[in-house]
C-alpha cells in the first residue's frame, strides 16, 4: 500500500510594501523597533538568482519571514503563533502602517507539498490577527504531485 501521509513545507512572510520611491525601510525597522528579515528599497537593482540578470526592484519591501517547517499536517498555526508575539506588542504603530495609503501590509502564506492538493483552516483568532494589521493575505502553493 503506497504512503498516504504526505509533507507540507510551511512558511510566512509579514510584509510592508509600498510604491512611493520615497519610502525608506530603514525607516520602518527605526519605527518598529524590529529587525526585519530582507528588506530593499524601490529602485535598488539586484542580479536575479536563476537568470544573471540585472533589474530593479518595483517598490519598496519590508519583511519578517519565519522559518520553513516541514510537518504532516496541513497547518500554519505554528507561523501565525510566532508572528503574533513578535507583532502584537507593535500592533499600534503597525496599524497606522495599515492605515496608510501609501503603504500595504500583508502576510504571504507559502505551502509546497507533494500532495495534488491541500486544505486548511484558520481559527477565528487567528483570523482576527490577521485583519487587525493587514491589508490582505496572499497564498502561494506549490503542489509537486508525483505520479
Amino acid at each position: 500500500m503506497k504512503d498516504e501521509n504526505f509533507i507540507y513545507k510551511t512558511q510566512i512572510s509579514f510584509m510592508i510594501g509600498s510604491d512611493d520611491v520615497e519610502i525608506d525601510p530603514i525607516s520602518i525597522t527605526e519605527d518598529l523597533q524590529l529587525k526585519p528579515s530582507r528588506f530593499h528599497r524601490k529602485g535598488d537593482t539586484y542580479i536575479g538568482k536563476n537568470t544573471g540578470l540585472i533589474g530593479t526592484k518595483a517598490r519598496t519591501v519590508w519583511a519578517i519571514d519565519t522559518d520553513w517547517t516541514i510537518l504532516e499536517e496541513e497547518t500554519v498555526s505554528h507561523h501565525i503563533e510566532f508572528l503574533k508575539k513578535i507583532l502584537l506588542p507593535k500592533i499600534d504603530v503597525l496599524k497606522k502602517y495599515k492605515e496608510d495609503e501609501r503603504f500595504d501590509v500583508c502576510f504571504w502564506i507559502w505551502i509546497e507539498t507533494e500532495n495534488a492538493g491541500i486544505g486548511f483552516c484558520f481559527q477565528e483568532n487567528e483570523l482576527k490577527f490577521l485583519n487587525s494589521i493587514s491589508n490582505w493575505v496572499h497564498f502561494s502553493l506549490n503542489t509537486n504531485q508525483k505520479n
